[in-house]
């Protein structure tokens, strides 16, 4: 009975890894940022993450997000 309840695993890994800030801000040569900005919902860290990426794992805690 509690197997049932528990949400099924991703069949796939992390596709990235969260970003804790957004680098491009502080170049020279800069063009616009591609990256969106989630939030963790276990630590609630923001993550810059790739919008083509469909998981992530946050920076501070691991945890797996999805986009």
């Amino acid at each position: 009975m509690a197997e049932e309840k528990m949400e099924p695993k991703p069949d796939a890994e992390a596709t990235g890894v969260g970003k804790e800030k957004d680098d491009s801000e502080g170049a020279e040569v800069a063009g616009r940022s591609r990256l969106l900005l989630y939030v963790c919902f276990n630590d609630g860290a923001g993550n810059y993450v790739d919008p083509n990426w469909k998981t992530f794992s946050c920076w501070r805690c691991g945890s797996l997000g999805y986009v």
